[in-house]
Formats: C-alpha cells, sequence, structure tokens
C-alpha cells in the first residue's frame, strides 16, 4: 500500500511525543511556485488588521553589543540555557495545541475528513498562530519556534511507526514532502495575516481544503478564527509566552 494513502487512512489520537531529533527543513523554492492567489467570495476585513506580524520563517538578528567574554561563554553549550528553556518551552506548547484542540469539532463543523493528512494541516495552522508571536521576539522567538516544529516532527514520526510503513525510504520521503509543504505554508499565511481576509482565506482554502470545494461561510469562519486567535497571542507578553502550557485555543 502507497505510504501516503495509508498515512491518510489513519484518523488521529492523543499520544504522547517521543523527542527526537530531526534534519533540518529542505528547500522549498519549488513549491513555492506552485502557489497560487485564487479569488474567492469571502468577506474583507472581517477584523480590521492595522499590525504587521513578523514572519514565521525569518527573525531579525539582535544587534551585537556584547564583550568579548560574553561572546566567549555562548559558545560554551552550558552558558545557552536561556536559549535551551525557550526550545523546552516550545515543546511544550506544542504538547498543549495536540492536546487542547477538538479536532472531532473542526472535522464536523468545516467539512473536513477526518485523515492523517487533515490532523497535520490544522496542527500547522496552529503552530504558525504561536509562531507569529513567538518570532516578534527577537531573543528567543526562533527557539520557540524550532521547538515547536521538532515537536512537530516527533509527533509525526510516532504516528507513521503506528501504521506501519513500507520502507525506510518511504517514511523519510513522506516527511521531506510534508516539510516542504509546511514552510510553503508558513509563508502562505504570513502574506494573508498581512493582507486582506480574502488573501488569508485563499491560502486556508488551497492548505486545507486542497482547493477542493468548500463553504464560502466556512472558510469566513476560519478567517475570523485565525484573526481573533492571532490577535490574542499578540497580546501576551514573553513570561506569559514560555509559561507552561500558556495557549488556550477558544472552541470553533
Amino acid at each position: 500500500m502507497n505510504l501516503t494513502r495509508s498515512l491518510c487512512s489513519l484518523r488521529h489520537g492523543g499520544s504522547r511525543f517521543c523527542i527526537l531529533k530531526y534534519s533540518k527543513q529542505t528547500a522549498f523554492l519549488n513549491t513555492l511556485t506552485s502557489i497560487s492567489r485564487d479569488n474567492l467570495p469571502v468577506k474583507n476585513d472581517i477584523i480590521s488588521q492595522n499590525t504587521r506580524f513578523t514572519s514565521t520563517c525569518d527573525v531579525k538578528s539582535v544587534p551585537n553589543e556584547e564583550s568579548a567574554i560574553q561572546k566567549f561563554l555562548k559558545k560554551i553549550p552550558f552558558f545557552k540555557i536561556n536559549t535551551l528553556r525557550a526550545k523546552a518551552s516550545g515543546y511544550l506548547i506544542y504538547e498543549a495545541i495536540v492536546d487542547k484542540i477538538n479536532y472531532l469539532e473542526f472535522f464536523e463543523k468545516y467539512d473536513i475528513p477526518d485523515t492523517f493528512y487533515s490532523w497535520f494541516v490544522l496542527t500547522e495552522l496552529h503552530i504558525w498562530m504561536v509562531s507569529v508571536r513567538a518570532m516578534a521576539d527577537e531573543v528567543d522567538g526562533e527557539a520557540i519556534r524550532n521547538g515547536m516544529i521538532e515537536a512537530l516532527w516527533s509527533d509525526v514520526t510516532q504516528r507513521i511507526k503506528r501504521v506501519g510503513t513500507p520502507s525506510v525510504s518511504g517514511t523519510r520521503n513522506t516527511l521531506m514532502q510534508l516539510s516542504e509543504q509546511l514552510q510553503a505554508a508558513l509563508l502562505a499565511y504570513d502574506e494573508g495575516v498581512n493582507s486582506d481576509d480574502t488573501v488569508l482565506a485563499g491560502a486556508i482554502w488551497r492548505r486545507i481544503y486542497q482547493k477542493n470545494t468548500a463553504s464560502p461561510h466556512h472558510l469566513e469562519e476560519l478567517v475570523l478564527y485565525v484573526r481573533k486567535h492571532v490577535n490574542m497571542l499578540d497580546g501576551l507578553s514573553k513570561e506569559e509566552l514560555l509559561a507552561v502550557k500558556p495557549v488556550v485555543f477558544e472552541p470553533v
């Protein structure tokens, strides 16, 4: 059986993930060329968007005004405790996301197939929303985001193992495809959140509905859901963001 098809037949389930290492995400320029804008019948500006959010795919570097001793100490792993703590918070935030989202409610309310792929793209959407807030922090934002992404791949790997894979190479190819798609989705959502609601609805439609038939009403509600939570997360302080499981997503 084709690995991708077998994955799509796996329904989501709550399970703890093992912390595994995953290699750096691969180039995704070819994937980006396949992304196109589509005009959808969705109301513009459901929530007025005057704030420009930080890209989840990049972060500005902090001005380097450190002493020679500080630079030396930062090269020693033991002194990177703040980065390690931020990355660990990313793992905890990921766990909070998958534990608190009512996936079945999403599937039923928005007419989304109950498949592994649907679980993945919904989880991806919520990771992106938290990443928008995290990447606004120039010190620990990238570490928090990377922690969430690593936790995602750890979880995905465990779910693939539960299905039973035909080969190691098949698993690797599936992970590479998902990685490229995820990076393209992050860019599309970044553009959408900083544009009008039609652009954001197009990104949601292309990613979650895979360009299949979707109700304009469902798209409008999902846009409202995203705008609402991005603005809510933007109001969190750094301390609140780094707290244990601070993210709360309201019911759909």
